[in-house]
């Protein structure tokens, strides 16, 4: 499994701790891709404060074999 990140609107930062990912993502930059290391559930969260909404930008990413 191979996950792409893309930012349509303004800079983001992407990410999650449990999986050591964080990137800087741009808008229309090459989309960051990472592939997880391990099953599980991790939560991510855009760490760059981006505006209004930025305190809801969080998720929960749910890797199974």
């Amino acid at each position: 499994m191979v996950i792409e990140i893309v930012s349509l609107d303004r800079k983001h930062g992407f990410m999650i701790p449990e999986l050591k990912v964080r990137s800087d993502v741009k808008p229309g930059a090459e989309r960051r891709r990472f592939t997880p290391d391990k099953t599980g559930t991790f939560n991510f969260h855009c760490d760059l404060f981006c505006g209004s909404g930025h305190e809801g930008m969080a998720g929960t990413l749910v890797v199974v074999e």
